[in-house]
């Protein structure tokens, strides 16, 4: 018996993955540590990949929540993992029966950890806010926090994280105060705290700012292939593609209207194909730029091959119409890469791993 074949599906190449993690650590000075971030389910690449950068390297994993990290350690992830958001107190026996590193910001989540603890000694790290506005101690306020944190015996204090509101190419100079400023204050603390971790670099801090890069730098888009910073030095490797198939094929005549409320006119003879994706998958919620073209008849478009097949009208809950007229021996089944933001692709999209 043959097995099903997909018609639409992620493919990801854990090889890809896997030189990024490569190039992320060649990157780093002696003695850094490497935390892949695999929130979002890695980035939407999956638990396949998350489990991939822990074999091949990665000190720790950085997830935003417990049912993250949950997963992890179900599939049988071993290394530490980070929660890099604040918990809930009511979730703190999950995060000591997890054997999780908690991020805190608040006095009533350390004592609802301290009293879960059960005569363990949990490591916890506190993140400072310089500006995000998500969460995280302000930094004048960290002071007044400190006695409270240091009364609950059963926590240890073991690190200490800021997140900046940077963009590349926009804030670089408050960037580098702001970091300038944390720096400061980590190396303080670190004198009352031997052994603490400081970090506040992140694939774009990494990469513009190589020289804050502490005691940790935490890498997400980079490891999957994705370089937002100004400096481009890494080459990295795309480790992801949606693909789907076509499903139906037909010609359409110069002047019909087609798609939903005769909204498109067919400016010529056409040949058309249905994709069975829509935005039920997270198709056209901001897919990735490269496949984009921008300005006059903004369009998105999938390739087949190397030709373009441009969206015709608008995308459905479950199909989208491409036009394939440069495209003339396409036919059923043929494939059709996709734009798509990662995160926004539907879990429910079969992940294909080569």
């Amino acid at each position: 018996m043959h097995a099903m074949q997909h018609l639409k599906w992620i493919e990801v190449d854990l090889a890809a993955i896997r030189s990024n993690l490569r190039r992320v650590l060649s990157r780093l000075n002696p003695g850094v540590r490497l935390m892949a971030v695999v929130k979002a389910d890695a980035y939407g690449h999956g638990m396949s990949a998350a489990r991939e950068l822990e074999k091949a390297g990665a000190a720790s994993l950085g997830v935003l929540n417990i049912a993250e990290a949950a997963n992890l350690r179900k599939a049988g992830v071993k290394i530490p993992i980070q929660l890099l958001s604040p918990i809930l107190p009511e979730n703190a026996r999950d995060v000591v029966r997890l054997g999780l590193i908690p991020t805190l910001d608040d006095l009533k989540q350390a004592g609802a950890l301290n009293k879960a603890a059960g005569g363990r000694k949990i490591p916890v790290h506190l993140d400072l806010d310089y500006g995000l506005g998500r969460w995280g101690i302000a930094p004048k306020n960290l002071e007044a926090f400190l006695p409270g944190l240091r009364r609950l015996k059963n926590l240890r204090l073991a690190g200490l994280s800021t997140h900046i509101d940077y963009v590349p190419g926009k804030n670089s100079v408050e960037a580098e105060e702001k970091l300038n400023a944390f720096n400061i204050i980590a190396q303080r603390l670190k004198r009352q705290a031997p052994g603490l971790i400081c970090h506040a670099a992140n694939s774009s801090v990494l990469m513009d700012f190589p020289h804050w890069q502490m005691g940790q730098v935490r890498a997400g888009n980079l490891l999957y292939g994705i370089n937002t910073a100004c400096s481009k030095s890494a080459p990295l490797k795309n480790p992801w593609r949606f693909k789907a198939r076509i499903i139906a094929l037909h010609d359409v005549a110069g002047g019909r209207s087609i798609g939903y409320a005769s909204e498109y006119i067919a400016p010529r003879a056409m040949r058309v194909a249905t994709l069975p994706v829509g935005y039920a998958d997270g198709l056209t919620m901001e897919p990735a730029e490269r496949l984009i073209g921008f300005g006059p008849g903004f369009q998105y478009w999938g390739r087949i091959g190397a030709t373009k097949a441009p969206f015709i009208g608008r995308c459905g809950i479950s199909h989208v119409l491409v036009d394939v007229t440069d495209a003339p021996k396409a036919k059923i089944g043929d494939v059709v890469a996709l734009p798509i933001r990662r995160t926004a692709a539907s879990s429910l999209l079969p992940r294909v791993y080569i």
